[in-house]
């Protein structure tokens, strides 16, 4: 079953807004394994840690809770129209491209306090987000998934962090 939730995209017509319920489960495990791999950087790569702290701390330290929803939709649309939407169909569909978006995602992420390391989480992200977008055809695949876990991350600092 296809269904189309927007229209074809024209960028290249390489992807579409659209859902299939196989990418439900694309989903849930781009969030299970991008989340659980930041949690265990958080535990284990202490300038990692710093960089998500000094990041999060100055974004989302004056938000309310309900207020991450839609820093975390934006954020995920926005972020994933601009390097799955359109950097990665000029560059082509194929690995090299996928790798090439990514590292261009990853160091557009260092500064406002994110280091080397938060470059580096970064890319392995955009790795993962561009490799389900090829392989789904969907923005939505990634875009759901980037929402979902700045989501989850930002609101287990706001309960966990030692700054609120």
């Amino acid at each position: 079953m296809f269904l189309i939730i927007g229209v074809k995209l024209d960028m290249l017509g390489a992807f579409y807004f659209g859902f299939e319920m196989w990418h439900l489960e694309l989903i849930t495990g781009l969030v299970v394994l991008i989340s659980s791999s930041r949690s265990l950087l958080l535990k284990t790569w202490p300038d990692f840690a710093e960089s998500s702290e000094a990041a999060n701390r100055q974004i989302l330290s004056s938000l309310q809770p309900l207020d991450y929803i839609v820093v975390a939709v934006l954020a995920g649309i926005s972020e994933e129209l601009l390097f799955r939407g359109a950097v990665l169909p000029l560059l082509g569909m194929n690995w090299q491209s996928i790798g090439v978006a990514a590292f261009i995602f990853g160091a557009l992420h260092i500064g406002a306090g994110r280091k080397y390391s938060f470059a580096i989480w970064a890319t392995f992200v955009g790795l993962a987000y561009g490799y389900a977008t090829v392989l789904s055809s969907s923005l939505v695949v990634p875009m759901a998934s980037h929402a979902v876990n700045n989501l989850i991350g930002g609101l287990l600092w706001k309960y966990t962090s030692k700054q609120k």
